[in-house]
């Protein structure tokens, strides 16, 4: 069913309308709009009137984009700067702007349903899994295991909340917007660490083995973290890692310069400026205090666990079968009732298995090979002509869920070079690759194009049956003998396979037994 949620919370206002499939929510549409009630209220205690105005207003358009994208129904949640004492006819107003109950979730109910949309976006072993969720107003904590949660509590250290502890400090010509004091800043610091301590020893408790970060200032952290470090990342951050010590140096950087001079750091956007650096504090504490050595980003959270909650299901898929749900969707999207991918894929398949031996790769790199071959097509949907350029860019901008950033780079290099003769070391996924991984990606390239192929004629005609050594070279067992077209696009299509594994491949009928 197409459901919409408005989360109504203390950085912004966003719209997610969604699909929701079971345990898999297809965004349709996403809106949003900064407007830090969070920090008007830890300035005036209560929402100031004009603010609230403007509120009222956001959430009337919101709820109409919502109607008119097709949403059957709408939920609307608010959080912490909506809990505030007096907030309660703004509450009322919000309610009727959105033509539903506005629910007020409290601090573990905000936790336990970021924690929710946060696992059933990301592939983590199913053990105990910390769930961090930084706001505007607070900064949710939850500790599970994959759909069973085992405790949850909300902190008040959101980062437009704390952006109002601290002043400017003075530069040669007089105060610098955003450059916080010295003194301000260690006693920020101080203030994280004693609200954090009560939440310590429970966490530890649980021992958690891997922790997920969510948010938008998680996310555009993320970012900055990568570009810091030269990395290359997909357009969506999601699964990917964030070192504390690099979190640490950004938050250095971060807390260093005033706001403008933030906004001109690499990946900072100019509406986060404002506060990314107290963001960029809490969270280096949190994780650091709170989590294992294992760090990943989420891009789904609260928005995603409230649709799941009320219109799904909240059983979380182990990882690869949210990815095979992924592809699947993907590609049906894309590429239709086509049979081409699947039977290159299952051709993929087979060759991956019968020359094991030869390259060694293991059942990771089989599992990437047969999605690549899944969606290698899909660019043909939008023209035949450059179609792997297309394909590529499907790729990287549908926000797949359970691939992290290297993986992602593997299905992109593939999809983007199955039609060419090898890789250009200059495509950045591919460079951002270390060197096994570029090695495992061009053996499985060559993998690739070969069973691409033996279908060449799109008419499944024949099919792998197996291979063999044959003296010096590949013998491709097959159902039926391969046509004229099929026989030449193997022979000019080896080549690759040929450097890779030094194999020169034969085609021929198995013999009927």
């Amino acid at each position: 069913m197409r459901a919409a949620v408005l989360d109504l919370g203390s950085n912004s206002f966003h719209l997610l309308v969604a699909d929701v499939d079971g345990s898999t929510v297809h965004p349709v549409r996403r809106q949003r709009e900064m407007l830090h009630l969070g920090r008007a209220v830890a300035h005036h205690g209560t929402v100031p009137v004009d603010l609230a105005v403007r509120a009222v207003a956001t959430v009337e358009r919101l709820a109409e984009l919502a109607r008119r994208s097709g949403a059957e129904t709408v939920v609307a949640v608010g959080t912490e700067a909506l809990r505030a004492p007096g907030a309660g006819d703004l509450v009322a107003r919000l309610s009727d702007a959105a033509g539903t109950p506005l629910e007020l979730l409290d601090g573990e109910e905000e936790a336990r349903l970021a924690y929710l949309g946060a696992r059933a976006g990301v592939d983590v072993a199913d053990e105990p899994t910390l769930v961090l969720d930084l706001g505007g107003g607070s900064l949710e904590l939850a500790v599970g295991s994959g759909e069973r949660i085992l405790w949850a509590t909300s902190l008040p250290l959101g980062a437009s909340r704390l952006s109002a502890m601290v002043g400017d400090a003075e530069g040669p010509d007089g105060p610098v917007a955003g450059l916080v004091p010295a003194a301000d800043l260690e006693r920020l610091r101080t203030h994280v660490h004693d609200t954090l301590a009560p939440a310590v020893d429970v966490v530890r408790s649980h021992a958690p083995a891997t922790a997920v970060a969510v948010g938008g200032t998680v996310r555009a952290l993320a970012r900055l973290v990568a570009l810091r470090a030269g990395r290359w990342l997909p357009a969506t951050v999601n699964q990917a890692p964030l070192a504390r010590d690099e979190l640490a140096d950004a938050t250095a950087a971060l807390t260093a310069v005033g706001t403008d001079a933030r906004a001109e750091l690499p990946g900072v956007k100019s509406r986060r400026a404002d506060h990314l650096h107290v963001a960029a504090l809490v969270l280096s504490t949190a994780l650091e205090r709170l989590a294992g050595p294992d760090v990943r980003v989420s891009d789904w959270g609260l928005r995603e666990g409230v649709l799941l909650h009320r219109f799904g299901r909240t059983l979380v898929p182990a990882g690869r079968t949210l990815r095979e749900r992924q592809v699947d969707w993907l590609q049906h999207t894309f590429s239709g009732d086509d049979p081409h991918p699947t039977h290159v894929a299952a051709t993929a398949r087979r060759l991956f298995d019968a020359t094991a031996a030869v390259h060694g790769h293991d059942d990771d790199a089989r599992e990437l090979l047969g999605h690549a071959a899944s969606l290698h097509a899909i660019g043909t949907a939008l023209a035949l002509r450059r179609q792997q350029e297309h394909g590529a860019y499907l790729l990287e901008h549908a926000e797949l869920r359970g691939f992290d950033p290297d993986e992602l780079a593997v299905l992109l290099t593939l999809v983007r070079f199955h039609p060419s003769r090898g890789i250009s070391r200059r495509f950045p996924p591919f460079a951002a690759l270390d060197a096994t991984g570029r090695a495992r990606t061009t053996d499985l390239l060559a993998l690739l194009q070969v069973a691409d192929a033996l279908d060449t004629t799109h008419d499944q005609q024949v099919t792998l049956l197996g291979a063999r050594r044959s003296g010096a070279g590949l013998e491709l067992e097959l159902s039926a003998p391969a046509s004229a077209p099929t026989a030449r696009a193997v022979q000019d299509r080896s080549a690759l396979f040929d450097r890779r594994f030094a194999l020169p491949l034969r085609l021929r009928v198995r013999d009927a037994a």
